[in-house]
């Protein structure tokens, strides 16, 4: 009889195993199967040419849950989305997606983008501010500090920076040098620290809070050898390659120029843009290796440019959706620089409030644009075997180019 009952709680756990493993199949969807041309209509700016076959773009759904909800609540899993420069897409086109799904970013303005060509105006970056997001300086001048020519040029494009945004009603405490460069120069860092409490002067798949991704984690030694904390400089003088002044971001730009140059295709077209969204899913999820329930090690902080097509290495708005929606539709905790806080004692960062963070994203907006009902009103009908994917399967939802995404290590 023992027998008996051991072989049915065998059996029973095998089954269940195979069925388990067949939902996390389904449930770990391609997006490059669900991708489809159709014409877009761009509410987010004032375009005249809307209609336009010129202006076809293309639609992304999302990708479902990669983790269960139990999983979800197990993990805190943040990130860090920052804009630079000032571009008017991130006020036009960013900011009506992100508000969505109740996202804030840390935006770095170059003074000399602001009212000029594709910038933004200072009302636009007023209502950013007003609306909880959180404006930084990225410099009085969009020029490297490490190509001027006197230490007083380098100090006005920090200290201006400053000043300039201070004069506009803003108080930044964190800096990002024009294309991440200085941090290796004592007079940069030293004119920095003068200005700001943090700065970015570098780039990494993931910012360590205690600078010593190398030393304890084994991860990227070019930008982490030597560091235990985040001291500015070592005890010879030279700045540390990770700092509170030498902060690290992974640009998103960046990231598209490299798969343009290996892929050479269309820089907005499906295959470019499903393996850009591949790795954001993976940097965003790279994190957890390294953290732990209740202590944060390492967040992503993920660097956009412009939210636009007119750039080969912008982010077309419906990539820029789908990375959104993945982030909420897995439980990311979207935090701003503002979030960040500073342990002088020990010399490290942490997240203020880790616990309370997030707590008030726990609805959407009613802001859908109505560029998504068409894909999100048709529905597979009961019963259907992939119904539990999700609630509004389109019907161009194609489950045979359903693969496993590789995106964890």
């Amino acid at each position: 009889m023992n027998i008996f009952i051991g072989f049915v709680v065998l059996l029973f756990v095998v089954v269940s195993l195979g069925i388990n493993s067949n939902v996390l199949s389904l449930n770990i969807v391609s997006a490059y199967g669900i991708i489809i041309e159709t014409p877009f209509e761009n509410n987010y700016q004032n375009n005249a040419n809307n209609n336009s076959s010129d202006n076809d773009l293309l639609i992304f759904d999302y990708l479902s849950s990669l983790y269960t909800k139990e999983q979800k609540e197990k993990e805190n899993k943040f990130v860090i989305l920052m804009f630079d420069r000032g571009y008017q897409s991130i006020f036009s086109t960013a900011k009506p997606i992100m508000d969505k799904f109740g996202f804030k970013a840390s935006i770095f303005i170059a003074c000399d983008y602001i009212e000029k060509g594709n910038g933004m105006n200072w009302n636009q970056v007023r209502q950013l501010y007003n609306d909880g997001y959180d404006i930084q300086s990225h410099g009085l001048e969009h020029t490297r500090l490490t190509e001027l020519k006197s230490e007083n040029e380098i100090q006005s494009v920090i200290s201006g920076g400053k000043e300039c945004l201070q004069d506009n009603g803003f108080s930044p405490t964190a800096f990002q040098a024009p294309y991440n460069k200085g941090g290796e120069d004592p007079f940069i860092v030293d004119t920095i620290g003068n200005n700001f409490d943090f700065a970015f002067t570098g780039h990494s798949e993931l910012m360590f809070l205690n600078c010593d991704g190398w030393e304890n984690f084994g991860y990227d030694e070019e930008n982490y050898h030597g560091t235990t904390d985040c001291r500015p400089y070592f005890s010879d003088g030279n700045p540390t390659p990770t700092n509170k002044f030498a902060m690290k971001e992974w640009s998103h730009d960046r990231a598209h120029d490299d798969i343009n140059n290996e892929m050479n295709q269309d820089p907005h077209g499906i295959d470019v843009s499903y393996s850009l969204y591949l790795e954001f899913v993976r940097i965003v999820n790279s994190q957890t290796k390294f953290n732990e329930p209740g202590k944060i090690n390492a967040i992503p902080i993920v660097g956009y440019h412009e939210v636009s097509k007119d750039d080969d290495i912008g982010t077309s708005p419906e990539l820029f959706y789908l990375e959104m929606e993945y982030l909420y539709d897995n439980g990311f905790k979207v935090i701003t620089i503002d979030d960040l806080g500073y342990d002088k004692y020990q010399e490290r960062f942490y997240v203020k409030n880790v616990n309370t963070l997030g707590s008030e994203y726990s609805q959407l907006q009613d802001t859908t644009p109505t560029w998504t009902e068409t894909i999100r009103t048709q529905t597979v009908g009961e019963g259907s075997e992939h119904s539990q994917l999700q609630d509004t399967n389109p019907t161009w939802f194609k489950p045979n180019t359903i693969q496993s995404l590789d995106i964890i290590e």
